[in-house]
């Protein structure tokens, strides 16, 4: 391998795998790839990706916010929440990650140095458990003081 090629895997910066990161978005919310994405395309030199990333983050961070205080709005359409999550991983994904996964591909193929998974991971699991404690506390508060209990049917 030419070491003083670009592409050389001593001048390759570790990556998360990309197409591996948007996959576990379906387990750790679309937070979880976006800022994997985005710490990537830094790591690449790639800072408009990067910024991107972080805004659709942003977003994603907000929606998941005011989904919790949905359990408040009575008889509140659960899946107008699944679309909008839904619409928020496709609209991330076909606009900036999809770039970052071609663009690996393209230039390493699958020859670059990887960074771990056990840190991302073990911080998604922690953050949807809050995720969840947060949205029981909220649970039960709505069902003390408005002495309701709102169904997912």
């Amino acid at each position: 391998m030419d070491t003083d090629s670009p592409s050389s895997l001593e001048s390759t910066p570790a990556l998360w795998n990309p197409n591996a990161a948007a996959c576990w978005c379906l387990v750790f919310t679309p937070v979880f790839g976006m800022f994997l994405h985005a710490r990537n395309a830094e790591s690449l030199g790639r800072l408009a990706e990067a910024k991107a990333n972080r805004i659709w983050l942003y977003v994603a961070i907000t929606f998941l916010a005011v989904t919790l205080f949905t359990i408040f709005i009575p008889r509140f359409p659960p899946g107008i929440v699944r679309l909008c999550g839904l619409g928020i991983l496709l609209g991330w994904y076909f606009s900036v990650a999809k770039k970052q996964v071609q663009y690996v591909k393209e230039t390493w193929q699958d020859q670059y140095p990887r960074k771990t998974w056990g840190k991302p991971i073990l911080i998604a699991i922690g953050g949807l458990v809050a995720y969840f404690v947060i949205a029981i506390i909220l649970g039960v508060i709505n069902a003390v003081v408005f002495g309701r209990i709102t169904s997912g049917n």
